[in-house]
């Protein structure tokens, strides 16, 4: 039933089916006792059924010739019921309930205003009923009036479930779009990724695909959902031009594999057809055969277009329908954003207050620390104990580079700085921190090529590093740790190969490869969307990190 309210189209065709049967019925009943109008009869019953057959083909055509078809098919039909209106009165209620088909099917085609022309026709057809003898006035049949009277009584309720259709879908658009801003940013998924899932339960579509990249960068995503589940598509930078190119790009557009023309409405609300041969080979080769709709997102910085297969026909109503949900998505997302800004905002305040705080305890306790020390090392410098002196020299220097580290990260310009740095200077400067830290050797593997990340991107491969090497120093006793880095697809790749030392743990004879099971760096890994496996060679061990070398704007 809800397919009755989703476009005039099948109700319209349901109409004309039993409104044809009707007519022929009562063509047979006036002319049946006339041999001399056996042609005449035969006229007029093939003249309705070819009528109700072209009227359901249009629709089927698509655009331009759609759009041609569509007034002169509407202004036909305007015609017909209105003649047997005036003329045939068994016919008149069954041609009054066809109207409302004409009526919708107006509507969404030249907007409610032709709702008004139609009303003027009807009002001077009655008018002109008292200037017409009614053909049937004198020859009704009792079988055919109640075989009339049930098609009339088909109608009505054909009419009665569009309506309601239209009513339930209505209700749960907005029932989906008030859920939708109840979605605050704590997202089991990414965004992207619920957003199709959203909308694809939503339409009940064959697939549903979100085509977005960020201002900032030009790198394209693609999620899609179909009957394979949800997965993301990496996409040529020729088909996404094709997918975002359409022009104006945020009006929404109709679709279809067998046409290379698509159909919108301009900025003034007229529908138009374009050609666009690229987007829709485009579409077939990415999504497969068949009929869409598509709509454009744009919410701060985040810009793409929605494409979902749905069987809707070139009906005017499943652009006013994407052109809701569009707007529903558009709130969402800003909202979303909004609430991101403002956790950001609120956590930058927090970190802020925390730096104040910091900075009053555990900086000045080092500071104290660093002070003892040099007091230590001065009383000890008159007395020949150089292994001594050495030791507590190089706890002066951690501490002096721990200070230093904290300063750093508790600066509070640092995450808004939105410059890029020098991956390899950066972990450089750790494994020096490591060294003084543990008393082990670490070094970085000179690279081919400079890496350049983000500040944020650099912080947590050091992390990463940092705590990875705190696990095979503790765990594994490891006294020497080389670290390689390497960017590929855009990824970054952390290598830890560690040596033991002497006394060095026994190692197990399985050598192998499988999943990390250090819980802090698998839950770092987790948020930025990272993994992490541990190789367990024969004389040493090998961990190996791969991370985004961009991490994700909006990921859950």
């Amino acid at each position: 039933m809800l397919w009755l309210g989703r476009s005039p189209t099948l109700g319209f065709a349901i109409s004309r089916v039993a409104f044809a049967f009707a007519a022929t019925w009562q063509i047979e009943a006036m002319f049946s006792g006339e041999p001399d109008f056996a042609r005449t009869t035969l006229g007029l019953q093939t003249g309705v059924w070819l009528w109700t057959l072209a009227s359901i083909a249009q629709h089927l055509a698509s655009p331009p010739l759609g759009l041609l078809l569509r007034p002169i098919s509407l202004f036909v039909d305007l015609i017909v019921f209105l003649t047997a209106i005036v003329l045939c009165p068994p016919l008149q209620i069954a041609a009054l309930a066809c109207l409302f088909f004409v009526a919708w099917s107006a509507s969404d085609r030249f907007g409610r205003g032709s709702i008004i022309v139609l009303a003027l026709c009807l009002m001077l057809t009655f008018l002109a009923r008292s200037h017409y003898e009614a053909w049937a006035s004198t020859r009704s049949v009792a079988a055919v009036d109640r075989a009339i009277d049930g098609i009339t009584v088909l109608i009505g309720c054909t009419i009665a479930a569009a309506m309601l259709s239209m009513s339930i879908l209505e209700k749960r658009l907005i029932s989906w779009s008030e859920r939708l801003q109840g979605v605050g940013v704590s997202l089991q998924k990414s965004l992207a990724a619920f957003v199709v899932e959203q909308v694809f339960n939503l339409m009940a579509a064959r697939y549903c695909a979100f085509v977005w990249q960020m201002a900032d960068h030009g790198t394209a995503h693609c999620e899609v959902i179909d009957a394979e589940g949800p997965r993301t598509l990496s996409l040529p930078d020729k088909q996404v031009d094709s997918l975002l190119g359409i022009a104006p790009r945020d009006a929404p557009f109709l679709y279809a594999s067998q046409s290379r023309r698509v159909l919108l409405r301009n900025r003034l609300g007229i529908f138009r057809s374009d050609n666009a041969p690229d987007m829709t080979e485009a579409v077939l080769d990415v999504f497969g055969p068949g009929q869409g709709t598509s709509f454009h997102i744009q919410s701060g910085e985040l810009r793409g277009r929605i494409f979902i297969g749905a069987r809707h026909g070139w009906s005017p109503a499943a652009l006013l329908r994407s052109l809701r949900i569009q707007e529903g998505l558009e709130l969402f997302l800003e909202r979303h954003f909004f609430f991101l800004a403002w956790r950001d905002r609120t956590f930058a305040e927090a970190r802020l207050a925390l730096s104040h705080d910091l900075h009053d305890s555990v900086l000045q306790t080092l500071a104290a620390l660093r002070v003892r020390l040099v007091t230590t090392i001065r009383g000890l410098s008159a007395v020949d104990a150089p292994d001594q002196l050495a030791e507590l020299r190089a706890m002066e220097e951690l501490v002096t580079a721990e200070q230093a580290h904290l300063r750093r990260l508790l600066a509070s310009n640092a995450a808004a700085s939105g410059g890029k740095v020098d991956l390899g200077e950066q972990v450089e400067r750790c494994c020096r921190f490591i060294a003084l830290q543990w008393g082990v050797e670490c070094r970085l593997n000179p690279g081919d090529r400079a890496i350049t990340v983000s500040p944020e991107t650099a912080t947590e491969v050091e992390f990463l590093i940092r705590e990875a090497t705190a696990n095979a120093v503790k765990h594994a006793a490891a006294r020497h740790i080389v670290i390689s880095l390497a960017q590929a697809d855009e990824e970054i790749l952390i290598a830890l190969k560690d040596n033991p030392g002497d006394l060095s743990r026994s190692r197990e004879s399985y050598t192998g490869d499988f999943e990390l099971q250090s819980q802090s760096i698998m839950k770092r890994l987790t948020k930025i969307g990272g993994t992490a496996y541990f190789h367990n060679l024969s004389i040493n061990s090998l961990i190996s990190i791969r991370l985004p070398s961009s991490l994700p704007r909006f990921s859950a």
